[in-house]
């Protein structure tokens, strides 16, 4: 009975840590409320000069990059980053990411090495 017990608050502590956690990075994969912001997002990507089309760029990434995204717009960076820091590394691609979050100010973000 005192294993279940242990294990029953072991696994809240973890289920506590890991939305604390959450709250302090920008990915926010274990909050609470994550659909707390909507970006509208364009991504361009060009390797050697060439732009890809959307289409291209969807195939690359196995992901959308054009559109509505209902979480942190901090995902769509870490899926671009991680591809070119594995897959895409000898391609030199240079990728812009062009987001305006809950309607505010158009921003840009660049993919760098």
């Amino acid at each position: 009975m005192k294993i279940r017990f242990y294990f029953g608050i072991a696994f809240l502590l973890l289920q506590v840590g890991g939305i604390v956690y959450a709250r302090f990075v920008p990915e926010r994969f274990f909050c609470w409320a994550p659909y707390d912001s909507h970006t509208l997002f364009e991504t361009f990507v060009t390797i050697d000069g060439t732009t890809l089309t959307q289409q291209e760029a969807e195939a690359r990434y196995k992901y959308k990059m054009k559109g509505w995204e209902q979480r942190s717009i901090d995902n769509v960076f870490s899926l671009i980053s991680q591809y070119e820091d594995t897959y895409g590394k000898s391609d030199n691609a240079q990728v812009v990411v062009k987001y305006e979050t809950n309607g505010h100010q158009q921003k840009e973000w660049i993919y760098k090495r």
